[in-house]
C-alpha cells in the first residue's frame, strides 16, 4: 500500500463528534489523533448553529484532532436538508475554521463543486438498503476515483461474511493515488470496521455513545481489544472460533498477562462464532486472517 497523492491528515480511529463539543474530550481521553464533525446531526440534535459548530472545529484544532466536517444531507442518509449552494458554503467555512478534510457524496453538486476547487475531500456512497455486486462495486469505484478526491468511502449494506470479506479486498486493492475506506453495514460488517486498518484503509469509525450507523462497534473494544490505533497492513490477525465462553474466557486470559499474547498467535484476535467457522476458512483471504484457532 503507497501514500495517496496528499499526506492524509485522518488516521486510525476516528470518533464521531454528533452531540456536544465535550466529545472532544471524550477523544483524547481515547488518545483518538482525528474525529468527524458530524455538523448535520450537531445542528438538528444539539440545536447547534453554524458559528457554534465552527467553535467545535476550531476546539478541535486546539485539542490537537485532525478533524473531518461531514454536513450529511437528508436524502443521503443525514438530516440537513438545505441547498446544495448552502452545503459548499459550509464547507467553505468549515475549511477555513481549520478542518483537515470534508466529506461529500459522490454525484452532488456540492461535492462536484468542492473537487473543482481542489478541497480536501472524501468521496463517498452509501447504501443503507443492499450490497453492491462485484461489477457494480468495480463500476462505481472506478467512476469516483477517476474524479482524484483523496479518499473514496464506499459503505453498503451486508448480509453476510462474504459481503465483509468483498468490502475488505476492495480496501486492499486500492491504488497509489486515492485511498480506500470502506466497509459493509450491519451486523457481519462489524468485522470490516475491526478489520479495515489491517486491509489499508486509513481509518474506521466509532461512535462515542449510540450508533450512528448499523452495525458500528464501541470505541472502547475497538481501541482496548482490537488495539485498532496501532492497527497497520503489517498487522497480524488471528481468528479465533468458539462458544461465548470460550472468547471471553481467551480475552480475560489475554487480558491479564503481563507479557502480550501478540507475541505469540498473532498482533489482534478476532472471535467469531462456531457458526461461522466455514465462512470464516472460505473468506480467510480476502479478510486478511493469518491464522485460525479453534478454542
Amino acid at each position: 500500500m503507497t501514500d495517496s497523492k496528499i499526506d492524509f491528515p485522518l488516521t486510525g480511529v476516528i470518533g464521531i463528534v454528533d452531540s456536544s463539543v465535550s466529545q472532544l474530550e471524550l477523544a483524547q481521553q481515547f488518545g483518538l489523533h482525528c474525529v468527524e464533525i458530524r455538523a448535520d446531526l450537531l445542528h438538528s440534535g444539539a440545536g447547534m448553529s453554524d458559528n457554534d459548530v465552527l467553535t467545535v472545529i476550531s476546539a478541535a484544532k486546539v485539542a490537537g484532532l485532525a478533524c473531518l466536517y461531514t454536513l450529511r444531507h437528508e436524502d443521503q442518509g443525514g438530516t440537513f436538508n438545505g441547498s446544495e449552494d448552502q452545503r459548499v458554503a459550509r464547507c467553505k467555512q468549515a475549511l477555513e475554521a481549520g478542518a483537515d478534510m470534508i466529506d461529500l457524496e459522490s454525484g452532488t453538486d456540492a461535492a462536484i463543486d468542492m473537487l473543482q476547487s481542489n478541497a480536501p475531500l472524501i468521496l463517498s456512497y452509501h447504501n443503507f438498503d443492499s450490497m453492491l455486486g462485484a461489477t457494480e462495486l468495480a463500476k462505481l469505484s472506478a467512476e469516483m476515483e477517476a474524479q482524484t478526491p483523496a479518499a473514496v468511502k464506499i459503505i453498503p449494506t451486508g448480509q453476510s461474511l462474504a459481503d465483509a470479506a468483498m468490502m475488505m479486498a476492495w480496501v486492499r486493492g486500492a491504488g497509489s493515488e486515492v485511498k480506500r475506506i470502506g466497509f459493509s453495514m450491519g451486523a457481519d460488517g462489524a468485522l470490516g470496521r475491526v478489520l479495515a486498518l489491517t486491509c489499508g484503509s486509513p481509518i474506521t469509525y466509532a461512535s462515542f455513545g449510540a450508533p450512528v450507523a448499523p452495525g458500528q462497534v464501541d470505541i472502547s473494544m475497538l481501541i482496548e481489544r482490537y488495539k485498532c490505533m496501532s492497527m497497520t497492513v503489517d498487522t497480524r490477525v488471528t481468528a479465533l472460533i468458539g462458544d461465548d465462553a470460550s472468547i471471553e474466557q481467551f480475552y480475560a486470559d489475554q487480558k491479564s498477562k503481563s507479557d502480550s499474547v501478540d507475541t505469540t498467535i498473532g498482533n489482534v484476535c478476532v472471535a467469531f462464532t462456531i457458526a461461522d467457522a466455514s465462512a470464516v476458512e472460505k473468506w480467510q483471504k480476502e479478510l486478511n486472517i493469518s491464522e485460525i484457532i479453534r478454542l
